[in-house]
Order: C-alpha cells, then sequence, then structure tokens
C-alpha cells in the first residue's frame, strides 16, 4: 500500500507540472463568447502583476450650478471574511462575479484591434450597467457617473502602480 501511495504522489505532482508546462489554445466563437459568463476567469493564477480594478465618480444635480465631481472610488473592493462564510457567503460570491466582470473587460479590450471601440464589447455595456447600478444605490441623488478601468499593481498594503486601460464619457445615472 505505502508503493501505490509514493507513485500516486509522484504521479499527481507530475500532473502538476505537466499543467504549468503545457499551454492550451484559445477557444473563441460568437456562441462560446455568450457562454463564457459561467466560468469564472482563471488568469489571476497564470501570473503575478496588474491587476484590474473599476474606480467610479458621480456628480450631483444642483440647478443652477456646475458639476461638482465627488472623487474616484474603489467599486466592489474585497470583502471580508468570516468563518460562518464557509457554510453561506451569498455577497462575497456576488462580489467574486463582479470582479470576473471587470477581469473579462479588461481581456476584451486588450483583445481589441488598434482603434477598435469599446463601447461595442458586450462586457461594456454590462460593465455600464452595473456601475450605474452601483452608483444609483451609493448615491441616490446622482445625476450622472463616470467610470475607469485601471490596471494596478499592488504590494501588502498599498498600489505601487496603477495605469488607466479605460476611461467611460459621462453618463446619465439611471
Amino acid at each position: 500500500m505505502d508503493g501505490i501511495a509514493q507513485w500516486l504522489f509522484l504521479a499527481y505532482f507530475v500532473l502538476m507540472l505537466a499543467t504549468l508546462v503545457w499551454k492550451t489554445p484559445v477557444i473563441s466563437g460568437p456562441w462560446l463568447f455568450l457562454l463564457r459568463a459561467f466560468f469564472p476567469n482563471w488568469k489571476f493564477f497564470h501570473a503575478v502583476g496588474y491587476a484590474p480594478r473599476l474606480y467610479a465618480r458621480t456628480v450631483a444635480h444642483v440647478p443652477g450650478a456646475p458639476r461638482a465631481w465627488g472623487s474616484w472610488t474603489l467599486l466592489y473592493p474585497r470583502r471580508t471574511r468570516h468563518w460562518w462564510h464557509l457554510f453561506h457567503n451569498p455577497d462575497t460570491n456576488l462580489g467574486l462575479a463582479q470582479q470576473n466582470l471587470v477581469h473579462h473587460l479588461g481581456t476584451d479590450i486588450n483583445a481589441l484591434p488598434d482603434g477598435g471601440d469599446p463601447g461595442s464589447l458586450v462586457t461594456y455595456g454590462m460593465a455600464c450597467n452595473l456601475v450605474a447600478h452601483s452608483m444609483q444605490a451609493q448615491f441616490p441623488g446622482c445625476s450622472h457617473f463616470q467610470f475607469e478601468l485601471r490596471m494596478e499593481l499592488e504590494a501588502a498594503q498599498h498600489t505601487v502602480d496603477a495605469q488607466t486601460m479605460l476611461t467611460s464619457p459621462v453618463l446619465p445615472c439611471p
């Protein structure tokens, strides 16, 4: 029994090494593109580096006054974890789905040809709706909002570098 366990243990590590070395082809197509919402974006396991983050700001409508934009706010920061989340964790699961959309948006923008319009992307439209509803929930009196997709390199407690990948036009709140 002990020899079999050692061979299984060795086979497991050989399989893990093979998955690190073997590159899978990229699958694309219109129907697969629509189905990818059901699958998480696992790119964060491939490399440590810049991660996409979504920021937004709003302006309240005050008649006769110029627009006074609020500061940029990070949307969907990491949720705090508790031991009971092992059994029931809908808030964090929703946060993971939202962050997954942000990762897909970053990937789609990178895949655009030079001069391509990000507004034509399905993920862009989904991100617009997500930000609009988030801004309406956080700031009920907002009249307009704007969002940015930034690629951030983070250290343990702070952001080391940030590069703006996309800034949306000014959009009306729903």
